[in-house]
């Protein structure tokens, strides 16, 4: 899902959109962030990896992020966030049918956030919540 979620938004102009130097711009690329979630102390982590198209090199890149950092408890392992960056988070224990985070102080931040839930059997399909929150400035 990572991989998919990635390149749907790199595929447009208006995911990439960022204010940088107090200009509007749009990356030539964004990278995801996702969250690993650590059992023993119920806590998360903020991981990183480089957005390839093709998916064999993407899965490359992430499954060496996730050797290295995947039990590493700090909030953000690997250190700063990439600027160009889109968020990915996972809460595989609630269902819901809508989700709002809220980014308060930053009016200009502009990165897409998606949210996955709990996925579930209906009939023969796999259903999985998947909620975008996106800026109305470039919706």
């Amino acid at each position: 899902m990572i991989y998919l979620i990635s390149r749907v938004v790199n595929q447009f102009p208006e995911f990439r959109m960022a204010m940088k130097d107090n200009a509007l711009i749009y990356w030539d690329q964004t990278d995801p962030v996702f969250t690993v979630f650590h059992k023993e102390t119920e806590t998360f982590s903020a991981l990183f990896c480089r957005y390839c198209p093709d998916i064999s090199e993407f899965m490359a890149g992430y499954n060496a992020v996730m050797a290295e950092y995947q039990h590493n408890t700090a909030l953000f392992p690997q250190g700063a966030l990439p600027e160009n960056h889109l968020n990915i988070s996972s809460l595989p224990w609630v269902s819901f049918d809508g989700f709002n985070l809220n980014i308060t102080g930053n009016d200009d931040y502009f990165a897409p956030v998606f949210t996955m839930a709990k996925f579930q059997q209906e009939d023969n399909r796999v259903l999985l919540p998947v909620s975008v929150q996106v800026h109305h400035a470039v919706c």
